[in-house]
């Protein structure tokens, strides 16, 4: 009987921790984030979790390239509290009245670099770790017959485009007319397209042998990879952002505290941390680009120094 009424005990208090979960659930409703795919680990594993359990706020996560998350939001078919992006380029498509002035700021936070991932069991294994090694060009790997190379889209994946920029630097930097050409084919030589719903379990079992991705791709799914010299890994002019959108939909001017939040919980050294351990490296000069007015928790040209940012006192 007792362990019955122990029993009965434990389920009541499980069946009062769920209510008061989902009543949490409703008085704090969810920050929408908008994001490129190599951030969505982090987030959801890391800093998602850790935003939600110091504010209250759970997160809502769009993930897909950043062309295309900006193309959604231009037309009013996404609106998200935060949007994390992952080219400077792609902010273009988001800014001035021809865009809907869908943003109005945004700050570069982040940098990452691109590298040839490989699969641990590619028939071509030994070739790739040659490479890794610097006993044979990675470039000339990546033209053995039979191998299975992947990019992203370039049309919708600002990944796709860096992809593509790999080996137009390597064609100069290394002096081979053509390089490109027989590495890729053409731009849009779709036969290479990288699908992440399908090819990640492909690339692990050895049927697709190389993508080209951030580093921050391959460390997340446990890939080895090859590092490319600094002049064609893109690391130096590559910064990934984070954008605030319209003021009603951010942290500028306070209808969107929560998204505020999020933000300011990225700039902490806590945040900061977390995208360092998945790979990124941080800016040590960050500064508010476009229209100022609209954002005061970021440095703007007069305050550049945010290594203690103004936090919300439940952040404190």
């Amino acid at each position: 009987m007792k362990r019955c009424r122990l029993l009965l005990v434990y389920g009541v208090i499980l069946a009062w921790l769920a209510l008061l979960s989902a009543v949490q659930a409703q008085q704090f409703p969810p920050v929408r984030i908008a994001l490129a795919g190599t951030m969505e680990l982090v987030v959801v594993r890391d800093i998602g979790p850790a935003f939600t359990a110091a504010t209250g706020y759970p997160v809502e996560l769009t993930r897909a390239p950043s062309v295309q998350l900006a193309n959604r939001i231009v037309k009013g078919e996404l609106k998200p509290d935060v949007y994390l992006n992952s080219d400077a380029s792609v902010m273009e498509l988001l800014m001035g009245p021809a865009n809907n002035d869908r943003s109005r700021w945004y700050l570069p936070i982040l940098r990452s670099r691109t590298v040839i991932a490989y699969s641990p069991n590619s028939r071509f294994k030994d070739d790739f770790e040659a490479a890794r090694a610097g006993k044979l060009p990675w470039y000339e790997v990546l033209q053995r017959p039979g191998l299975v190379l992947k990019r992203p889209n370039p049309t919708v994946d600002s990944g796709g485009y860096r992809a593509i920029f790999v080996f137009d630097l390597a064609e100069r930097h290394y002096k081979i007319p053509g390089l490109k050409r027989k590495v890729i084919g053409t731009d849009n030589n779709e036969s290479q397209y990288w699908d992440r719903f399908e090819y990640y379990p492909l690339m692990r079992a050895g049927q697709i042998d190389a993508f080209v991705t951030f580093i921050t791709n391959a460390t997340l799914n446990g890939l080895p990879y090859i590092d490319l010299p600094e002049e064609i890994d893109q690391s130096n002019h590559f910064p990934w952002h984070l954008r605030g959108l319209r003021r009603n939909h951010t942290c500028c001017g306070g209808k969107s505290a929560r998204g505020e939040a999020f933000v300011q919980f990225l700039l902490s050294e806590t945040g900061f941390r977390m995208w360092e351990r998945a790979g990124f490296h941080r800016f040590t000069d960050l500064c508010v680009s476009g229209d100022e007015t609209t954002i005061s928790l970021v440095p703007t040209k007069s305050n550049r120094d945010i290594t203690r940012p103004r936090l919300l006192p439940h952040l404190q």
